[in-house]
């Protein structure tokens, strides 16, 4: 019986110093793989990218101000205080009262959304002051809001506020697991003047070239 034992022993000594090795091994291998979410998710087709691209609707916004548009307005409280107006499909968004933000956007619902970034992006000129009365901070430009507890991006982009000529600023969000639906559009908590805005359009990141 003695010597059994003395016999297994070495072999139980050299297992146990391997296995930290083993474990290290193991920890190194499945820190490096893919989630089975991120591993299993399907490419999207040309087609459905072309879909998709498509799903922002009226870019031209030429039923602003109907009641079957799309685009929907939407102020912090109190009486209007930002005027909208289109012409030849360029967006004004103006301030007209005392009221800190205001917001134009439309929902965009799609299944290819839950768990990929979606990147909006527009056409934006600017003349808006930065001298404010309100504790939000002076911005205006392009919104998106995604998400759980509708977290929201406040044109978080350059340049968003003062004087500048037409030009193309983007946001980019990954929608979390489980969502396929944001809203994008337009706010506006600068002081006086007016923002511009052309040609919005949404796209997946994977889609893009």
């Amino acid at each position: 019986m003695l010597r059994t034992m003395l016999s297994k022993s070495p072999r139980i000594a050299i297992r146990k110093a391997m296995l930290p090795a083993f474990l290290a091994v193991l920890t190194s291998f499945l820190g490096c793989a893919a989630t089975p979410s991120e591993s299993m998710k399907a490419a999207v087709s040309a087609r459905d990218c072309a879909k998709f691209n498509a799903s922002l609707m009226d870019p031209e916004f030429e039923t602003l101000g109907r009641g079957e548009s799309v685009w929907r307005y939407r102020q912090h409280t109190g009486d209007r205080s930002f005027a909208t107006s289109v012409e030849d499909g360029r967006f004004y968004f103006s301030r007209v009262d005392d009221e800190p933000w205001g917001v134009l956007s439309q929902k965009i619902a799609d299944p290819l959304l839950s768990g990929r970034t979606v990147r909006y992006s527009a056409d934006l000129k600017g003349d808006v002051s930065d001298l404010v009365t309100h504790g939000f901070g002076a911005k205006s430009g392009l919104y998106l809001r995604y998400g759980q507890g509708r977290a929201s991006i406040l044109a978080e982009h350059e340049p968003n506020i003062g004087q500048w000529d037409w030009q193309r600023v983007a946001l980019e969000v990954r929608v979390p697991e489980g969502f396929d639906q944001v809203y994008v559009g337009f706010i506006y908590q600068g002081g006086e003047g007016v923002l511009s805005a052309r040609a919005p359009k949404v796209e997946l990141l994977e889609c893009l070239p």
